[in-house]
């Protein structure tokens, strides 16, 4: 997946600060942190090619990689949902439980869901600081000197 931003902020040596448009595919996957209504986002970004403060640039995050963030942020959760609800309603049913087995599957559901949910919040530096999910600049596409006039 390739979009183009602006470069707001050098971190290091190989990573900036990427100021672009929030991509319909964009999950919420922790990497980014959006800027204002119009859904622009700041993402931190591979910048081994040496990009300056105001450059236009081209990144590309493997679909694939994309697609396993997302993946992590919202099936995981679902399917905790899930599996604590449905589990708790079909155990509940085979002891022959005489309480409102409903209720008491919701409350599983949404305990095992929210238990999920930590454990992905602790894992959130980890996630973070993986190579694997983090934009790479591909190229500069408008250096910061040289302004393109149309």
């Amino acid at each position: 997946m390739n979009q183009q931003g602006y470069i707001i902020e050098i971190v290091d040596n190989i990573t900036a600060k990427l100021k672009l448009k929030r991509h319909s595919a964009c999950a919420s996957c922790g990497k980014c942190t959006t800027t204002s209504e119009e859904k622009d986002i700041i993402v931190e970004v591979d910048n081994t090619i040496g990009a300056k403060v105001g450059d236009r640039v081209e990144v590309n995050m493997e679909t694939m990689n994309v697609l396993k963030a997302a993946f992590i942020v919202y099936t995981i959760p679902l399917i905790a949902l899930l599996i604590g609800t449905v589990g708790t309603f079909y155990i509940l049913n085979a002891i022959n439980f005489n309480g409102n087995i409903e209720i008491i599957s919701a409350i599983v559901g949404l305990i095992f869901t929210i238990m999920v949910f930590l454990i992905l919040k602790k894992n959130d530096k980890k996630f973070r600081d993986s190579k694997e999910y983090i934009p790479i600049v591909t190229r500069i596409v408008v250096s910061e000197g040289n302004e393109i006039t149309l």
